[in-house]
């Protein structure tokens, strides 16, 4: 980020804040909105995208949009702000800033056993050892198609199971069918 950017931040955040007190209901354009011309890195072997413009909320570090252009990244961060305004969320007030939500790990939690077994035999990690939600997939693991298709047959060596049609090849997904698999409960 350059200075005048890391300057202005607190500027616009502060008048945003001032300027909600006037109102109640919110809207994208009462938001302090940055945007950031990111280096573009070679992802061809990867399962990544990367674009070269992000739009974002400051202080609302998720609520983002990247695109080709400054105006393709407002798209998207609009179209992401709709579709939270629109699922009933309540809308933080304009330039405060909004704690990071981490995902549910109600069913993951349910498969502690499996899952140490599992990071050891599939990622050689440590379970203790990493953030593993209900949303975490094998996509979060490996970038590139190949390392996906690996890992799948060493499941299906290990594991005697086909994880092919799991849902975002979500890792509880996983470890629900490798519970069914061996009979653990």
């Amino acid at each position: 980020m350059n200075r005048l950017a890391t300057l202005s931040r607190p500027i616009k955040r502060i008048y945003r804040l001032v300027l909600s007190q006037f109102k109640t209901k919110w809207t994208l354009n009462d938001y302090p909105i940055e945007y950031r011309q990111q280096e573009m890195l070679d992802l061809s072997d990867t399962n990544l995208t990367m674009f070269p413009w992000e739009a974002r909320i400051i202080n609302w570090y998720w609520m983002n949009g990247d695109g080709h252009s400054k105006k393709e990244a407002y798209i998207k961060l609009k179209e992401k702000f709709d579709v939270y305004k629109s699922e009933g969320h309540e809308l933080p007030r304009p330039g405060t800033k909004v704690k990071i939500k981490f995902a549910s790990v109600a069913r993951i939690d349910n498969f502690d056993i499996e899952a140490v077994q599992f990071f050891k035999d599939i990622f050689e990690m440590d379970y203790n050892g990493v953030f593993i939600s209900d949303e975490s997939s094998m996509y979060d693991f490996c970038w590139t198609d190949d390392s996906i298709l690996e890992k799948q047959e060493r499941i299906k060596e290990i594991y005697n199971i086909d994880i092919k049609e799991i849902e975002g090849l979500k890792i509880v997904g996983i470890l629900e069918r490798i519970r069914e698999g061996t009979g653990i409960t």
